[in-house]
């Protein structure tokens, strides 16, 4: 590897501390001025060869509302950011800032509204495998003659010549490192200014591509839809529309630009990787700030005709809906989902039937003998699904023996083959009251048979309501299972408490109720339908009215010391005060995977 000149180090050092300075003033102080979004994306200047590219519209506005948010007000009040403002990071970054503004002779914060006031985009091309690749920096300017003054003043002070050049009739400046007359320069960046858009590389052909674009726009005035940029790319295109509108700032990529990096895979986990590279024609990621901060990413298939297994077990319609309004609002932690039970179930058969096809056949037989005459491949399986779901909530009373919550599990039922008589059980209800009732009279059976002397036997509870009906062991322990059953669902629960709950829930005491909960399934997972929701107001609620015992559970890895147990709670709930949920949401179609990651608070001021 050649050794770097001092001044490309300085400069690289520099140039990565501005690009940090754009982060750091999101979160320190809003830029002041107005809000203003560039005239045209600056995607059209970037050639459709580039593998990767990002880019930030409207960043003041965005910047604005984000520091405004009750997330970042929280934030800024809690101990843990008191605490990293005292930290030696803190003290190095003022430095650099510091350093900064000695060499420009400028207040840092109008600087950075000059270089990336209105909007930004950086471009990533491959120059195959045994060549690092290039980068094209574009961003949106107020006044390009100030910004060039204040780069000639900066590169006399760093020691860089700035040495005009001109392509296409455009000029354009080649920045290197000053050397003696004797020696040969060696150019290090080139940049030049669009009318009000300032491009920047370290490659003078790349540069020279964006050039060509906006002379052919702009000077030729050839047609826009004609042009090799990305923002005509299809993919391009479908990734910017399936993004959400309020995303702040947005990465594409493009695979085929890497294809030539994926090596042969070599096993079975590699081939279904590659395979799923192959038929992914872009991906993309949004980033949303608001009061929620989000990630959304989508995979973009190439094809409408897409043959992947998981696809195909956890893809279900849209019209399908999932039923919070049984979760209730208390909730601490909620999966829920969609799955092709039915197809998951033949596949795993499948499997195990070719490797023991004579152990198969007898599970088989026993299985349609207990499923009370059904096969539970091609008659059971249909009637499982598609929705299924898990809660847990605080457990009323607390033990050391015991986890701290309850759970509860359902599984949504249907008959798609047959209309289900009211007057009575459905067949496939039979056979899974048989199954669980098998299941639990086994439990009761081994438990009562190691009873010690005087010592209340376990017993089956039975209750019948209208809307379904209910059994549970009691005396089993700290626990008490129990299941619900009815025409549409089965559930089960650690509780029979979990059951009645769960099929009596009023809607306004359910999550769906939930302000936090309703605006994010509004903006977030409308079609998403495989979810994870941490209720974090509920958990900061649970560990407040707990505080006494949690502290005493996490002494016990403390060896007993109560002090350090309380200051480990103390920690966590610093950590939970600025935010009031997370969520993780996926959808899966026949043409895209999104995935969208966040967390939040509720701005109780609406």
């Amino acid at each position: 590897m050649k050794q770097l000149y001092p001044f490309q180090q300085n400069l690289e050092r520099h140039f990565r501390l501005l690009i940090s300075l754009a982060f750091v003033i999101a979160i320190y102080v809003s830029i002041s001025a107005s809000s203003a979004v560039a005239s045209a994306p600056l995607s059209q200047l970037v050639d459709d060869n580039a593998g990767i590219y990002i880019e930030a519209t409207d960043l003041n506005s965005h910047v604005k509302q984000f520091l405004a948010s009750p997330l970042v007000t929280r934030f800024r009040q809690s101990h843990v950011f008191q605490s990293w403002l005292k930290s030696q990071d803190v003290k190095n970054l003022k430095q650099g800032l510091k350093d900064i503004e000695s060499i420009t002779q400028q207040p840092l914060l109008p600087l950075l509204n000059k270089i990336f006031g209105k909007s930004f985009g950086l471009a990533i091309f491959n120059n195959g495998p045994k060549q690092n690749p290039s980068f094209l920096f574009l961003t949106s300017v107020k006044d390009p003659a100030n910004v060039q003054s204040l780069f000639e003043n900066w590169s006399e002070k760093i020691e860089v010549s700035l040495t005009p050049a001109s392509y296409q009739n455009i000029p354009y400046y080649v920045a290197s490192h000053k050397t003696s007359s004797s020696e040969k320069s060696s150019p290090q960046a080139y940049y030049g200014f669009l009318e009000g858009t300032l491009i920047a590389s370290e490659n003078e052909k790349v540069l020279q591509s964006a050039i060509d674009l906006y002379v052919n726009q702009n000077l030729k005035k050839q047609p826009l839809k004609n042009q090799a940029c990305i923002f005509n790319l299809k993919m391009y295109q479908r990734a910017q529309s399936v993004l959400s509108q309020s995303v702040a700032g947005s990465v594409f990529l493009n695979p085929r630009i890497w294809d030539e990096h994926i090596q042969t895979p070599k096993n079975d986990v590699e081939r279904g990787v590659f395979n799923w590279w192959k038929k992914t024609g872009g991906f993309t990621v949004g980033l949303h700030l608001q009061n929620t901060v989000a990630l959304e990413a989508v995979i973009l298939f190439d094809s409408e005709a897409i043959n992947l297994p998981l696809l195909d077990i956890l893809r279900i319609p849209p019209e399908i809906p999932n039923n919070f309004s049984q979760i209730p609002k208390n909730a601490l932690a909620v999966v829920s989902g969609q799955l092709n039970v039915h197809l998951l179930t033949q596949k795993i058969i499948d499997f195990y039937a070719d490797k023991h096809p004579e152990k198969w056949q007898k599970i088989h037989a026993v299985s349609i003998g207990l499923l009370a005459g059904l096969d539970p491949v091609t008659e059971l399986s249909k009637t499982l699904g598609p929705n299924f779901l898990f809660y847990s909530i605080p457990r009323e009373e607390l033990s050391f023996d015991a986890i701290a919550f309850d759970g509860l599990v359902a599984l949504e039922l249907s008959s798609p083959d047959q209309e289900t008589n009211k007057a009575s059980k459905p067949q496939y209800q039979i056979a899974l009251e048989n199954v669980v009732h098998y299941l639990m009279n086994s439990m009761i059976t081994d438990h009562n048979a190691k009873l010690k002397n005087d010592t209340p036997p376990s017993i089956l509870r039975i209750e019948n309501h209208d809307l379904y009906e209910m059994r549970w062991i009691e005396g089993l322990g700290l626990y008490q299972p129990a299941y619900g059953i009815n025409g549409q669902q089965i559930v089960f629960a650690s509780s029979p408490e979990l059951i009645k709950e769960f099929f009596t829930l009023k809607s306004e005491e359910s999550l769906a109720a939930l302000p936090l909960f309703q605006t994010w399934k509004e903006t977030f997972f409308q079609e998403e339908n495989q979810l994870c929701f941490l209720n974090i107001s509920s958990i900061r609620t649970f560990i407040d009215e707990n505080s006494d015992f949690l502290a005493k559970q996490l002494a016990k890895g403390q060896g007993g010391d109560i002090q350090k147990g309380q200051q480990k709670l103390s920690g966590l709930k610093s950590i939970l005060e600025s935010f009031d949920g997370i969520f993780f949401a996926a959808g899966l179609q026949k043409s895209q995977v999104r995935v969208i990651i966040g967390l939040g608070s509720l701005d109780t001021t609406n």
